[in-house]
């Protein structure tokens, strides 16, 4: 009970979102396990819409798009990986007109295991990086920060 009650009182704008984060988070869950990965890759590469919005617009609209998935994350039975959660947010970013790019990259351990990261950038966190996954090799990369 005590979820739902915190649900409501969240903003409609905020609401939606987490609706929208996990149906994208299971979607994306299901895709990964049932389809190859060419047709997910097809599917993120197509075109999206550009809308021209101001910086603080679009910082607003970043943050409530990683509120919600890390949310339905949260809430979701089924653990979402961060393939899942990065396929989620970039399609949410880029519905939203928000250019953003997503990684997909490797790296190796001292004691020669291998570990795999998705993640996504914005067109706003280019001048501002922090290089938090400089240790992995970029494998994938899928969109464009410049929607020039």
């Amino acid at each position: 009970m005590g979820r739902l009650l915190k649900f409501w009182a969240l903003s409609r704008r905020e609401r939606q979102g987490l609706c929208e984060a996990g149906i994208l988070l299971l979607l994306s869950n299901f895709c990964i396990k049932t389809m190859p990965w060419r047709h997910i890759n097809r599917f993120l590469r197509a075109g999206w819409k550009d809308a021209a919005k101001s910086s603080a617009v679009r910082s607003e609209e970043i943050k409530l798009v990683r509120r919600s998935i890390s949310r339905a994350a949260r809430l979701l039975p089924c653990k979402s990986l961060c393939l899942s959660q990065s396929i989620s947010e970039f399609i949410m970013l880029r519905r939203r007109g928000i250019p953003a790019v997503m990684f997909a990259g490797v790296s190796y351990s001292n004691n020669s295991s291998l570990h795999a990261h998705a993640w996504v950038e914005t067109a706003l966190e280019a001048n501002d990086r922090s290089f938090a996954n400089s240790i992995f090799t970029t494998l994938i990369r899928i969109g464009q920060l410049d929607p020039d």
